[in-house]
């Protein structure tokens, strides 16, 4: 039989490794966790959790550790979790099953990202919807999908390439080797989390910069650098990385020219990013997603209609789109309409009832016009949508609008709910001050 080794690389992942070994343990013949510098409790949960721990000094080269990480396993095969990811119970039978067969090599299994909103982009397009059916992800009405090579039959030759988003692929291409599909999912949670995502962009992106420095004639490394650049609003490295990956791959992702566009745009070169659209591939998937970007560049050239026009296709191609209806209602916002962007807001919201930045906007419109009345009850509508939304905000809208109705034992409720949430959220503390002394 063969044996299975799980190979990891984590730093400070303490309050999300364990979820993810548990969903590995009894799949897996031996587990091994690299770790790469954590300050926190991350090699103890390995530990409690069954995993060998090793430690490898960070060198700002995620290849570099996972090729190490893979160095320690003693299994046959190697599946690759990372500690925001858990494997789908359904998929524990099909990996044991498929390393069985004769002749395979590596497999591809699909990695689910859970999003809060539909106004992310994946590499060919926009979000859809959830699919359900994974626990814990019900708040998370949105992902998209990518297959990744993550199992793959151990070789001295087989190294992951790459200092930042590290690839199997072009050793797996050197070996003459193929990778199947496999109908496994891999759940990857990271994403929805921005505030730690955020944390680590600047980082991500000096690493990127590096990596295309070093290697200009990879279209990868410049694709890296495109992608890391626009999560920062580096627009000039964007725009040249864009540039870069089509002289080298003519034949590139919707990525490339939405995130090339938009840096352009940032730039003030108009012209250059309409004629980036153009060249666009024209798949109907993308298409919802080209018309926003299309408005986004006509609001840029002053001509407001035809930017409204685009929205507005972009909506009735795809209502559970979330892009089309925020761009559009900020321009109204802009354009000093605030009820035309609230009521587009609401359909939106119509359509899209569990998409957090919908919710965001909606109430942040309220406060914008100085009617706290309004968005507080915004904010209460949104917590029934998200309870753990708002970073603690929208339960301060909504105290505010009850203590003005003069609700005060329900404004006590909120702040109680909110701190549960917020334990040290300033504005709540000094709410609960208030009421507590009667004050408010």
């Amino acid at each position: 039989m063969a044996r299975l080794s799980l190979a990891m690389i984590v730093r400070n992942e303490a309050g999300r490794l364990g979820a993810c070994l548990e969903s590995a343990r009894g799949v897996a013949d031996e587990m091994v966790v690299l770790d790469t510098g954590s300050t926190d409790g991350t090699r103890e949960v390995a530990a409690v959790h069954g995993a060998r721990v090793e430690t490898f000094p960070w060198i700002d080269d995620f290849a570099a550790a996972r090729n190490a990480s893979l160095g320690l396993c003693t299994g046959d095969w190697t599946l690759v979790l990372d500690a925001d990811e858990r494997l789908d119970a359904a998929g524990g039978a099909i990996l044991r099953n498929a390393i069985q067969k004769p002749g395979a090599e590596g497999f591809l299994l699909t990695v689910r990202n859970y999003l809060p909103s539909g106004a992310y982009l994946g590499v060919h397009g926009g979000a859809k919807r959830n699919p359900g059916g994974f626990p814990g992800t019900e708040g998370l009405a949105y992902v998209t999908e990518f297959p990744a090579l993550r199992l793959a039959r151990r070789h001295p030759d087989l190294a992951y390439t790459g200092r930042i988003h590290e690839l199997l692929d072009p050793a797996f291409e050197a070996l003459g080797w193929r990778a199947r599909p496999l109908d496994a999912v891999i759940h990857h949670f990271g994403k929805a989390e921005p505030e730690r995502e955020r944390a680590k962009q600047d980082t991500y992106f000096r690493i990127a910069q590096a990596e295309a420095a070093a290697r200009p004639a990879e279209p990868r490394a410049q694709y890296n650098l495109l992608q890391e650049a626009a999560m920062v609003g580096a627009w000039g490295p964007c725009a040249e990385a864009a540039a870069a990956f089509l002289r080298l791959q003519p034949r590139a992702p919707l990525k490339v020219f939405l995130d090339g566009a938009r840096a352009l745009r940032e730039l003030g070169r108009l012209e250059e990013a309409g004629a980036l659209l153009a060249r666009a591939p024209a798949a109907p998937e993308g298409r919802p997603v080209l018309l926003v970007a299309e408005g986004e560049l006509r609001q840029a050239m002053g001509q407001p209609e035809r930017a409204t026009a685009a929205f507005l296709e972009a909506i009735r191609l795809d209502p559970h789109g979330t892009l089309p209806f925020l761009r559009l209602a900020d321009w109204l916002r802009q354009s000093s309409d605030p009820a035309q962007a609230r009521a587009l807001l609401q359909a939106g919201l119509d359509q899209n009832p569990r998409d957090l930045l919908l919710w965001e906007a909606l109430v942040g419109l309220g406060a914008a016009q100085g009617d706290l009345a309004l968005a507080g009850r915004d904010a209460w509508e949104a917590l029934t949508a998200f309870p753990e939304g708002g970073g603690g905000l929208w339960h301060q809208l909504a105290v505010h609008a009850l203590l003005q109705a003069g609700h005060h034992a329900e404004a006590r409720e909120v702040v109680c709910r909110g701190l549960a949430a917020f334990p040290a959220e300033p504005g709540l503390l000094r709410l609960q001050a208030q009421l507590g002394s009667g004050n408010a």
